[in-house]
């Protein structure tokens, strides 16, 4: 990663707009907890509306939770793209280039070299990611709501809140370099505090490398459009093969 590229920085503002930016590491710290608590509301309502038990998630379970999440971490960058910034795109880099054709490939090899990576480590805890299992087991509705999630709607909101938010406000405070390694941190932490099981920290490596490249991407390219679709292509794979 060369520091002195002349790929356009992320939090640059153009010339016609004198917008100030006062988002950051804050803001990512209570948009990240804000989706657990409304992650944990929507289950919450789905048990009491449907009376699933832990054991048994039905469709509508599955889909409060993770839309709550979601759907909250969305809502709040916009907020905060709006009240402290411009917009998702300017302060985030949230777009789609069709250029980044092959990003999507990239993200299936990324997950082969992920995959090899942990082989040694998922094989000793002898058990699969939380959301691997619940995918196995899940079928009709329950089914197309994973897939949606895992494919489409996780993709872009994990890059906006982790490539977006928490690595430019990095940036500001140290070097490109180590603020992709600590964003790629707290992203692959992020997953196994959710589902502390030993399938799931197993994992972690292949995590942290699927948010490192995405990191020298992002910051290389200043937006999230590449990113985004490496990260469609890791968890379609991640998807397809659960199934």
């Amino acid at each position: 990663m060369d520091p002195g590229s002349s790929s356009p920085s992320p939090e640059r503002v153009p010339a016609t707009d004198v917008t100030p930016l006062r988002w950051g590491l804050g803001d990512f710290l209570w948009i990240y907890f804000a989706g657990i608590v409304a992650s944990v509301v929507g289950a919450s309502i789905g048990f009491a509306i449907t009376g699933d038990t832990s054991g048994h998630i039905g469709a509508l379970t599955t889909a409060l939770s993770t839309f709550g999440q979601f759907g909250t971490w969305l809502a709040c960058l916009l907020y905060i793209a709006h009240s402290k910034g411009r917009s998702l795109r300017d302060d985030f880099g949230l777009t789609f280039q069709l250029e980044d054709w092959w990003a999507p490939f990239a993200g299936i090899a990324l997950f082969l070299v992920g995959s090899a990576l942990i082989y040694p480590l998922v094989s000793i805890a002898n058990a699969n990611q939380q959301v691997v299992d619940d995918l196995r087991q899940a079928g009709g509705a329950k089914l197309a709501v994973f897939a949606v999630v895992a494919s489409i709607v996780a993709p872009v909101c994990e890059e906006l809140l982790f490539r977006g938010l928490l690595l430019r406000a990095l940036r500001r405070r140290m070097s490109p370099e180590m603020a992709v390694i600590v964003q790629a941190l707290a992203f692959a932490l992020a997953h196994p505090m959710l589902s502390p099981t030993l399938g799931d920290f197993a994992v972690v490596p292949a995590l942290f490398l699927l948010g490192a490249v995405s990191g020298v991407v992002a910051v290389r390219r200043g937006d999230l459009s590449a990113s985004i679709m490496m990260h469609i292509g890791f968890n379609l794979v991640t998807t397809l093969l659960a199934l």
